[in-house]
């Protein structure tokens, strides 16, 4: 609304000095200012943001994980320059309710892919209608993958390792908030995954290309969010879906019996106050499967379940906080010095939630995050992963990234 007045009284200004000084040929007339008027409350319909993220990583450690073991097991470690991704976001205000969003996302300098698209209709705060491609409120880091919305250079790998990060799926969306809450409740189709791995699970195969997606069964998400603590957002999310007949198809002649059900859930809460930031959360997910394919006498096939969870932790104090008052150069600059754990897991079918010990990771991570402005953030921290079944990864990264609405 400022910035809108501020742009009218610029062109009125404009126009009122330019007949003034007799520098147009015709005097400004009303329609001349309705013009000017029209443009900018056309403008202001219009918002553009994004943000986006440059790292760099040492791997002390030289094993390449995203590679697998043994490709580079000589080296005493190595380094690695990233882009993970840009993201311009494009809103249009239609009136009446109606809104449009699109978010265009470049990953690793390489891949362009559409992040979001939606039309809604707003009918009022408590109800609102979303069609198109969205990102998915799943877990902490779907919900709030802005990278001023976690300390670390680089984005937590708990959920990475078990549900898709950024989880973009095509479906209907139903909105809203009244006081201290909001809602989200989502239907589409269902998560598509017939085999699960301890280094797979749901997280490679949760997205597709956004212009086809096959369905033959549907998934429902849930999204709940509490702000009634002055500085406190406690959620809860989640995620239920049959995933087994999405793709798989069989002969005429073959019998099949397939009911893959998905279960996600996760809690969530961040404190922000006093210049004091903390956030947690807790994953737990489920894939039930039996199956049976019948070929031929004694050539049943079963398989059982698989069990995932992660949970994380982190804490950071701005030091700038009490400074910043009685420092004019220090006005609105953040300094957060902080920590982070992090610890996820799977487990065989045989083994329970509560008593799984397979494959089990812990991370921590300490640094800073200094923010010279409000819209930009640099970040250095140092981690040590710890894995179970094989030697740990110490690394070294450093990130700079900016987030901002520019009008």
């Amino acid at each position: 609304m400022r910035t809108r007045n501020i742009i009218t009284l610029i062109g009125l200004l404009f126009a009122g000095v330019s007949a003034n000084a007799h520098t147009v040929t015709h005097p400004v007339t009303t329609e001349d200012l309705d013009t000017i008027r029209q443009k900018i409350s056309a403008l202001s319909k219009v918002h553009l943001g994004g943000y986006g993220e440059a790292n760099f990583n040492y791997d002390f450690s030289g094993i390449n994980i995203n590679k697998g073991d043994g490709l580079l097991e000589d080296t005493k470690g190595h380094s690695n320059f990233s882009i993970p991704r840009i993201v311009l976001m494009l809103g249009v205000n239609l009136g009446k309710g109606w809104g449009v969003e699109t978010d265009i996302q470049f990953e690793n300098c390489k891949k362009v892919g559409i992040d979001q698209f939606w039309i809604e209709k707003l009918f009022r705060p408590e109800a609102g209608l979303r069609i198109g491609y969205f990102t998915l409120p799943v877990g902490a880091t779907n919900a709030h993958d802005d990278p001023m919305e976690f300390f670390g250079v680089n984005r937590p790998e708990g959920e990475d390792a078990m549900l898709p990060c950024d989880w973009h799926q095509a479906g209907v969306s139903f909105y809203g908030e009244k006081s201290d809450w909001g809602y989200e409740a989502i239907i589409i189709p269902g998560a598509v995954k017939s085999l699960f791995s301890e280094s797979e699970w749901l997280g490679l195969s949760g997205s597709d290309n956004f212009t086809y997606k096959k369905g033959n069964d549907f998934g429902v998400i849930g999204r709940v969010d509490n702000t009634s603590i002055e500085g406190l957002r406690v959620s809860m999310s989640g995620y239920w879906g049959v995933s087994g007949n999405n793709t798989i198809s069989f002969a005429d002649n073959h019998k099949e019996k397939i009911r893959g059900n998905v279960g996600l859930l996760s809690i969530e809460f961040v404190y922000d106050n006093l210049g004091l930031v903390m956030r947690g959360n807790g994953n737990w997910c489920r894939y039930s499967k039996k199956t049976v394919f019948t070929e031929g006498p004694g050539k049943n096939i079963r398989r059982g379940s698989r069990d995932m969870a992660s949970t994380a932790f982190e804490a950071g104090y701005n030091i700038l906080e009490n400074l910043g008052m009685h420092s004019e150069s220090l006005y609105n600059q953040k300094l957060y010095f902080f920590g982070r754990y992090e610890y996820w897991q799977g487990a065989e079918e045989a083994e329970t939630f509560l008593g799984f010990n397979w494959r089990n990771t812990q991370k921590m991570t300490f640094g800073i995050n200094y923010k010279p402005i409000n819209d930009v953030v640099i970040k250095v921290d140092y981690s040590h992963t710890f894995l179970s079944h094989r030697e740990g990864i110490p690394m070294l990264s450093l990130g700079v990234a900016y987030s901002g609405q520019f009008f």
